[in-house]
């Protein structure tokens, strides 16, 4: 069993960089075909990639642009903002988004947001979860080093001594957690999507049936608040919502 064991990590490590030699090579493949005109074969072999379960900034902007070439605005949108997960403040990206939104048919308002909220925002938007999770951890060793150091100077009737940074270690570790559970529940909740399809109709009820609110486009981006069977229900920028089968729109 043991020698089974270790012939199987040992083609495990074997192919870690042949799958990585496989993914660059593919990714080049793409590059040259975007670069050639061939679109198609580009999309298809930056899928393939996808397919293996590497996935990039790189590779999603990559397929933003091959998909936008083909005029297919809604997964060229798509594309993009799965790009914008690994590429943050990237200049390029945020232009070829800024020239795809004035392709939208949809022109929704985004009304203005409470100073309070924005800064919420920034501060989670500022690092990834797992960049958080160290700090975290960093922070709570800190944590237990200042009670340690507190009682320590406590035995030794130095009562005042330690106070202070035990006070500071509290306040910045609990801001941390804070703002730590607050990231881990907006990744888990805070779902978007975009419309795949030319033109879509939203209804007032998971049933197309029911009564139609108003209609969608191509590449709008929209916050997905719950699942029923083979709806969502949906929610625009202005705070319009209704439902919406599933087929018609891709999670981000």
């Amino acid at each position: 069993m043991m020698r089974q064991f270790k012939i199987l990590f040992i083609v495990l490590l074997i192919s870690i960089p042949l799958f990585a030699r496989d993914a660059q090579e593919l990714f080049r493949q793409g590059n040259q075909f975007y670069q050639q005109g061939k679109y198609e074969q580009a999309i298809a072999a930056y899928k393939e990639i996808l397919q293996s379960g590497y996935e990039s900034g790189a590779l999603y902007f990559n397929l933003g642009n091959a998909y936008y070439k083909l005029n297919k605005i809604g997964l060229a949108r798509l594309n993009y903002e799965r790009a914008a997960r690994f590429l943050k403040g990237d200049e390029a990206l945020n232009e070829n988004l800024d020239l795809l939104k004035y392709k939208l048919v949809d022109k929704i308002p985004q009304p203005p947001e409470f100073f309070l909220f924005k800064w919420r925002e920034a501060v989670l938007k500022l690092l990834p979860v797992n960049t958080q999770s160290w700090i975290l951890v960093a922070l709570f060793a800190l944590l237990l080093a200042a009670i340690a150091w507190r009682r320590h100077q406590q035995r030794r009737g130095q009562i005042r001594n330690g106070r202070s940074f035990l006070v500071i270690s509290v306040v910045v570790f609990l801001f941390f957690l804070t703002v730590y559970l607050q990231k881990v529940y907006v990744l888990e909740t805070d779902i978007h999507a975009v419309i795949i399809k030319p033109m879509v109709t939203v209804y007032a009820e998971p049933n197309t049936s029911g009564t139609e609110v108003f209609v969608l486009h191509e590449g709008t981006k929209i916050k997905v608040l719950r699942t029923n069977g083979n709806w969502q229900e949906i929610r625009l920028s202005d705070g319009k919502t209704g439902w919406l089968e599933i087929k018609n729109l891709e999670t981000i």
